[in-house]
């Protein structure tokens, strides 16, 4: 019956059949021994919520104890602690429902923190009397309650920040492990057709992966939640918030050292790949139409400039590379780079827009990880500046959106290059 559910809900219902059972027993030893039992279970269980609450503050969560409604299972906890008082009412033993780590609890729990789960030592139980012993029962699922209530509402309740921060390693996740695939099978559809036939199918099957797509939400609001129809691009900000808020709707998938991504989740991922893939394919031509081919000459002259001041700096895998790698870079994000900001004190161009992607550029590998951003500082400035922060932040310096774009970017010219 339990095949299905997840590790939580086990626990949590095994410790609501060990509640079932307290009326059961036949004196107060035997309702103190199962008792303890209880308080054991709902200790380690508090403690295993607890990892998992600060792992999903880092990351939330698209999968683990997906089955376990935790509000629902607060209320269920509460009742298991009238169980409790009612049990020891019937052994004449007046148990106070609102009892919190008491001092004999605070004790117990301390001792059981020494004992491992494949330890069979008794020593938890030498510093607690028999009188201690319901204390001890109801504190524990006090704790335990408490725990549940701050999960319920810790999820019900997500940041903007923790929706951004989350969907990056989500996405870095697929990236590493799902989207070769991705590209592979693009890449294979993509090289049959020439460069004066490609533009023509590539119209046509972005209509076709659109509608597939949109099949994935109920209707046109939520479809507009994530796609601007107007602009024709994927919102990531939007799609990454849908994402995090109907999380039961892709599925029961895992980021840790066992990533596995549910079909829903993979699909939608496939999608943003793909979709970034054609529209850079099918962008190049206006792109260039858009400045005269004289003024793109000179700003990219420039910058190429600054840049191949930390060439020597290249890891030698990347050395090759990196001229044509940069010069992709500046054509797809020449214009982000062509706009100083209104702080920026440089006014030809953006060197904070040239900085940030150096700096991730190095983070990923590309320049030799000895070589300190103090030393790549006084390169391109000739001085270790305040523009030094740009190559330490790297990415996280930019807006969310351009940063999302500079990233996936980067991945794919990687991943073309790397062949």
């Amino acid at each position: 019956m339990n095949d299905n559910k997840s590790k939580e809900y086990i626990l949590l219902t095994n410790l609501e059949l060990k509640i079932d059972v307290l009326p059961c027993c036949p004196c107060l030893l035997s309702l103190n021994a199962m008792s303890l039992s209880l308080a054991v279970d709902a200790r380690r269980l508090t403690k295993c919520f607890e990892l998992l609450l600060a792992q999903w503050q880092s990351c939330l969560p698209l999968g683990d104890a997906c089955d376990v409604n935790f509000s629902s299972w607060g209320d269920k906890i509460w009742e298991m602690i009238v169980a409790v008082h009612k049990a020891y009412r019937l052994n004449n033993v007046d148990v106070n429902l609102y009892e919190f780590e008491s001092a004999s609890y605070l004790r117990f729990k301390e001792s059981q923190a020494a004992v491992g789960a494949f330890d069979d030592s008794m020593e938890p139980f030498h510093s607690v009397s028999g009188s201690d012993v319901p204390v001890v029962a109801v504190c524990a699922l006090r704790e335990l309650h408490e725990m549940l209530m701050q999960i319920s509402e810790f999820l019900n309740s997500p940041t903007e920040q923790q929706i951004a921060v989350s969907f990056e390693q989500w996405e870095a996740c697929y990236k590493k492990h799902y989207s070769k695939a991705c590209l592979k099978k693009y890449g294979k559809w993509k090289i049959q057709y020439s460069a004066r036939t490609l533009r023509k199918n590539l119209q046509e099957r972005m209509t076709k992966e659109l509608e597939n797509f949109k099949k994935m939400f109920l209707n046109d609001d939520e479809f507009e939640l994530v796609y601007d129809v107007e602009q024709k691009r994927i919102d990531i900000d939007g799609l990454s918030r849908f994402l995090f808020t109907h999380a039961e709707r892709f599925g029961v998938s895992y980021i840790d050292n066992r990533p596995m991504f549910s079909k829903e989740l993979q699909r939608l991922f496939n999608f943003v790949e793909l979709w970034r893939q054609m529209e850079a394919d099918i962008q190049p031509a206006k792109k260039r139409a858009e400045k005269p081919a004289e003024v793109e000459d000179e700003l990219e002259k420039k910058v190429m400039a600054v840049v191949a001041k930390v060439h020597d700096f290249a890891s030698s895998k990347w050395r090759d590379r990196l001229p044509l790698l940069w010069k992709r870079l500046f054509k797809s994000f020449r214009s982000e780079i062509a706009h100083a900001g209104a702080h920026e004190k440089f006014k030809e161009y953006s060197k904070k827009t040239v900085y940030c992607i150096l700096g991730h550029l190095k983070s990923k590998g590309l320049y030799r990880a000895d070589v300190t951003n103090v030393e790549v500082t006084k390169k391109l400035e000739g001085a270790n500046n305040g523009m030094r922060k740009y190559v330490n932040n790297g990415l996280a310096e930019l807006d969310q959106e351009l940063k999302l774009r500079v990233e996936a970017h980067v991945e794919q010219e990687m991943l073309a290059l790397a062949v």
